[in-house]
């Protein structure tokens, strides 16, 4: 019983408020993480200018996100050898 109210709920986030289907197929799920505040400062800016530099095109900050986690999955070499030196400042890639 209780899952079927919770169902019933949850129905009303799977059209926009005007009754249309959402625009994208992706399933997508909030998750909340803390970033650098800097880091973040850098995303919105370089979001605003890649969005400029690809209008007409729209890229939602979801997107561009998931754009550039996607890459970073496809590259993990080169991202495990950030996270080497990120622990420790003193040391430089490749040395």
């Amino acid at each position: 019983m209780p899952e079927d109210r919770i169902a019933r709920l949850s129905q009303r986030f799977k059209t926009h408020a005007s009754g249309r289907k959402p625009a994208s197929t992706r399933v997508r799920e909030r998750q909340s993480l803390y970033l650098d505040a800097e880091l973040m400062n850098r995303i919105d800016q370089i979001h605003k200018e890649v969005s400029h530099q690809l209008y007409p095109v729209k890229v939602g900050k979801a997107t561009f996100l998931e754009c550039l986690l996607e890459y970073g999955l496809s590259h993990l070499d080169e991202v495990k050898e950030q996270l080497r030196f990120a622990e420790q400042p003193d040391l430089k890639a490749g040395e």
